[in-house]
């Protein structure tokens, strides 16, 4: 499932928690929280009920607020970066959840 998470701290510094499986997408610079999976449920280990699940609809919302606020890159073929359209950002976010 695709899930909002936020990093742990700990003795180590700021960690992703044990139970994103992956992680670190689409960060939030705001509200410094970012997107992940973990395992759908039965599973032999607890996520905390706090947690956001987002579906394709509200993964795709949530990432073209950030998008609306901190305005998304891609890079050139000549290495140059310009802005996303919302348009590409959409896509690549239903190519990106569709992956999981």
């Amino acid at each position: 499932m695709i899930i909002e998470y936020k990093l742990d701290a700990g003795p180590q510094g700021m960690t992703i928690p044990n139970w994103v499986k992956d992680g670190g997408y689409y960060r939030d610079p705001d509200n410094f929280t970012m997107v992940g999976w973990t395992n759908d449920a039965p599973r032999e280990f607890k996520v905390p009920e706090t947690v956001t699940v987002l579906d394709k609809a509200a993964l795709t919302t949530r990432v073209l607020n950030i998008h609306g606020r901190h305005t998304m890159q891609k890079q050139n073929d000549d290495g140059t970066s310009v802005d996303m359209t919302t348009d590409e950002v959409t896509t690549e976010v239903s190519t990106w959840y569709d992956s999981w």
